[in-house]
């Protein structure tokens, strides 16, 4: 998240001093900048820096499948890397081993 502050305050700067640089600039056109490409840079950006999650959940598809299978009885390396992920990046996890495993079948 801290580069996608970053991000968002280059933009905001480099907009600033454009706008206050040209002389005959049209202020119309820096509000409707303003309004439209720094929303999206920021939502680009807290995009791009969530997008690694799926693919972790993605990989433990198979796995979450056989957990699924075998009544929990299967743990595959890959379904306990994404519960342990899961587990440290909630605090108080909202669910089971098992409700994870049908969660990440059932999206990914």
């Amino acid at each position: 998240m801290d580069l996608c502050k970053a991000l968002a305050i280059a933009l905001l700067a480099s907009i600033g001093t454009q706008a206050t640089a040209a002389e005959n600039n049209n202020p119309f056109q820096a509000a409707l900048m303003l309004t439209t490409i720094v929303p999206a840079v920021i939502i680009s950006g807290a995009t791009a820096a969530t997008s690694s999650i799926p693919d972790l959940f993605k990989s433990a598809k198979g796995d979450a499948l056989a957990f699924i299978g075998s009544d929990g009885q299967i743990r595959g390396a890959e379904f306990e890397q994404a519960s342990r992920y899961y587990r440290s990046a909630y605090r108080s996890p909202l669910m089971s081993d098992a409700q994870l495993a049908q969660a990440i079948a059932t999206t990914f």
